[in-house]
């Protein structure tokens, strides 16, 4: 995850959430500017003006980020009026501006600028100071960027995205940690953009986005600088959460250039998806990211291939779990990733299997992984993070960069002790693949000798290879090989059919067994 554009997008976002406010336009504005520093972004404005119940800040600017990677952005106009019963409307100048700007991985300097409009949009907040609830309505909002600069060189970037309908609410505690929570629902995103290289090579792509629900919380202390070290606000309390779901997401493209001989190439492609969700929790305590996806599909056309690319998958997840604070006391991980109803268009099978002797069933996969890891180091420390510095041989002699990466290897800062094999399942080709089970480092060493142990079972194998073999896929003078190698780690569970297991057994002293028969 990149922080320092998270960090940055949530900002932005913000900027489309409702302004603090409460039962005052000076304690409205007031409460704005103090949620932006929270998030360690700066906050000026040109002119202040009240006239009657109205406060009116013209020309305010906010900014932040960390040297490489800054956002800005600036409003011509915010109006925040008493409305008399305790509540404030907040209107934003229907256009603001802003500027991505920093520097890339190659050093190079970049500038990215873009706009906002907000027509026809208000903010109704009610509440108390130190607990208030804003109500937006937001009819249109529309982020248009036009060119990037890097360096010397300014290129056109014509990309649009339109947001339809969004109304939610922004509720804030205030507090050491102040307290956030947010709920938005869209009608529907619409993005396009149509694209030149320096290159020459040209790509135009548009699609849609239906039903979008956005939800979060998050917990910032006061004394947290988010932008600048991600690592102390952890432990100071900063915790954040959030969850985003939508509907159905169409999108096409088409590219015309030259490929690697000079040669010219063109293409389109377009993904027709029903819907999908994406969820992330963060604090000190660990962060955790889980997506999925329903039904979806995927087609590629080019004039580098003699037939189109098509795919299509009835339904998808992911979830990782991991711990981000160093501990000499193990922790907790999770890893698991399904795929399922994964099918692949006839152009592609023709390819190797144009008889169609192999079974076209949907393929599918599924992994579950947990266990205990140490942290050896904090995963966001910024000291951790940032390259060491090359120091020259004390003797003034000089190294093989091969030879001082093998020496001065970075330590990886997990170390698992724990791993458990609750699932894997993969069903293709007419087979079928499930394995669980269990290992740990021995009391005196590491997962590099292992203690535990693994059970696997197969199913249609034997008919697969036979299949593969008889198409030619597996050499004829191999196939003897091959299933000497299967015999090796499997037996059959009974005779006659085409079903084997597998009993993998890790000693203390390192030694490996399967079904018995000792392999190492």
């Amino acid at each position: 995850m990149n922080l320092r554009l998270t960090s940055s997008a949530l900002a932005l976002a913000a900027m489309t959430a409702p302004a603090l406010a409460d039962v005052t336009s000076e304690q409205v504005w007031q409460s704005w500017v103090d949620y932006y520093q929270s998030l360690g972004y700066s906050v000026t404005e040109g002119k202040r003006d009240k006239a009657g119940d109205t406060l009116t800040l013209s020309d305010v600017a906010i900014s932040g980020g960390v040297p490489d990677s800054q956002v800005s952005f600036s409003i011509p106009q915010v109006t925040l009026s008493d409305s008399g019963d305790g509540k404030v409307r907040t209107v934003f100048a229907d256009q603001m501006t802003g500027e991505a700007h920093g520097t890339d991985p190659d050093g190079q300097s970049y500038s990215l600028p873009f706009t906002v409009d907000l027509p026809g949009n208000v903010i109704i907040t009610s509440g108390a100071a130190e607990d208030m609830t804003h109500d937006f309505d937001y009819p249109t909002m529309d982020f248009t960027l036009t060119t990037i600069k890097s360096g010397d060189k300014e290129t056109p970037l014509p990309i649009k995205v339109g947001v339809a309908d969004s109304t939610g609410t922004f509720h804030i505690v205030a507090g050491s940690p102040a307290k956030y929570d947010y709920a938005m629902q869209s009608g529907k995103v619409t993005f396009s953009g149509d694209v030149d290289s320096e290159e020459g090579d040209k790509v135009k792509f548009e699609g849609s986005l239906s039903d979008l629900e956005t939800t979060g919380e998050m917990a910032v202390p006061g004394d947290a600088k988010i932008e600048e070290d991600m690592n102390a606000a952890l432990k100071a309390g900063l915790a954040m959460s959030g969850v985003l779901k939508a509907g159905a997401l169409v999108a096409s493209f088409d590219f015309a250039g030259t490929d690697e001989a000079g040669q010219p190439t063109s293409g389109a492609g377009k993904y027709d998806g029903k819907g999908f969700d994406l969820s992330y929790n963060l604090s000190q305590d660990g962060m955790a990211y889980q997506a999925g996806s329903d039904t979806g599909s995927f087609e590629l056309t080019s004039s580098d291939m003699p037939f189109p690319i098509n795919y299509a998958i009835e339904s998808g997840s992911f979830d990782m779990q991991l711990p981000v604070m160093q501990s000499d006391e193990a922790q907790p991980f999770k890893f698991a990733y399904s795929l399922a109803g994964l099918t692949l268009g006839d152009a592609i099978w023709n390819l190797f299997d144009a008889q169609g002797q192999l079974p076209r069933d949907p393929a599918s996969l599924d992994i579950d992984v947990t266990g205990q890891m140490k942290v050896t180091k904090d995963i966001f420390d910024p000291a951790s993070m940032a390259p060491a510095p090359e120091e020259a041989p004390a003797d003034g002699t000089t190294e093989s960069a091969e030879g001082m990466d093998a020496a001065e290897a970075e330590p990886q800062p997990f170390e698992p002790v724990e791993v458990s094999i609750n699932q894997f399942a993969l069903n293709a080709l007419g087979a079928k693949v499930n394995a669980e089970g269990a290992l740990k480092a021995p009391e005196t060493g590491d997962m590099t000798t292992p203690v535990g142990e693994i059970n696997a079972s197969y199913e249609g194998v034997n008919g697969l290879i036979d299949k593969l073999g008889a198409m030619g896929l597996i050499p004829e003078d191999q196939i003897m090989g091959v299933r000497m190698m299967m015999a090796m780690f499997a037996k059959p569970v009974a005779e006659g059919e085409d079903k084997l297991e597998t009993k993998l057994e890790f000693k203390e002293d390192g030694s490996i067994f399967a079904n018995g028969q000792q392999i190492k």
